[in-house]
């Protein structure tokens, strides 16, 4: 379920649902589809109770206390104000900010704090939507990823912008107001929506992840669907959450397996290069970020 359908959900909640004999039969059943859905994927390990601090974003910003998620800072900042202009947030300044709004490739996003590089140049460079082992995705990977965005489009003639709703990507070109306003709006929503509970059960959704794994065993969950859920959820409190493996994702990336990544099995990216963005999922958390910015990071 995406987080557009979710929100969705939540904001016809069980009080909502329960004004009529026939909600409350759709309410049941949604319970006991949920449920057995959950039941199922539990026998298969595809559900885990992990710690916020292990979640982090397709970008490395991270979800737990210590680290730094542009969708935290805009609940802090309401949280605090909630009258407050929009555009004067740290949300907004983050994003509009000239070096964010410069960002090409996978590579500007994480590293544009740290200029002095990771890697010999091996001459390529990711853009949104490709990582060295393909895509979040299992048919996605196989082909190397679904490349996105502005400068992607500019070079090749194609059309990204809408590829996850009309202009509702805030990296599809960052800096542009419509997706922030579109954004704002909708973790707010959702955030009063969670703020009266969670039953992900009810809904039969839960975040999807990827699990990175490195050689030690140490793992980084890394979001596929869920940011605004688990940014909220990490502002009012909750230290562990739920969340599933999805089948149709890679599931696990192993640095154990980096030879066999989609981009360095080919010869495109190095091996060094490769392991540069693996690491950042686990030595990064988005703060170092935001202070190279000189932006205050709300909490």
């Amino acid at each position: 379920m995406s987080e557009r359908a979710f929100s969705a959900a939540v904001d016809s909640g069980p009080t909502a649902q329960s004004s009529t004999p026939r909600a409350t039969l759709r309410a049941a059943r949604s319970i006991v589809l949920g449920f057995s859905t959950t039941l199922s994927l539990t026998l298969r390990r595809k559900i885990r109770r992990l710690p916020i601090s292990a979640l982090t974003d397709e970008y490395a910003f991270s979800y737990g206390a210590g680290g730094w998620h542009y969708f935290r800072a805009l609940l802090a900042e309401y949280d605090r104000h909630p009258t407050v202009d929009p555009r004067r947030t740290t949300f907004y300044q983050f994003f509009q900010h000239e070096r964010v709004r410069s960002v090409r490739y996978l590579e500007d996003i994480l590293f544009f704090h740290d200029r002095g590089g990771r890697w010999d140049d091996d001459g390529h460079h990711f853009f949104f939507g490709t990582y060295p082992w393909g895509d979040w995705g299992k048919t996605e990977s196989t082909v190397g990823g679904t490349p996105w965005g502005y400068y992607y489009d500019r070079l090749h003639r194609a059309h990204t912008r809408d590829l996850y709703g009309y202009r509702r990507n805030p990296w599809y070109e960052p800096g542009d107001p419509y997706p922030l306003d579109v954004e704002w709006k909708q973790t707010i929503r959702l955030y009063h929506a969670l703020r009266r509970g969670y039953f992900p059960l009810l809904h039969g959704s839960l975040p999807s992840v990827i699990l990175l794994v490195r050689r030690d065993g140490q793992i980084r969950a890394v979001r596929r669907n869920g940011n605004h859920r688990l940014a909220i959820l990490a502002h009012l409190g909750h230290q562990r959450v739920t969340v599933w493996i999805a089948p149709d994702s890679v599931e696990e990336v192993r640095e154990s397996e980096v030879d066999d990544w989609y981009y360095v099995k080919r010869g495109i990216c190095s091996r060094q290069h490769a392991l540069a963005i693996f690491n950042a999922y686990f030595e990064l958390n988005g703060r170092e970020r935001v202070e190279a910015l000189g932006i205050p990071p709300a909490y």
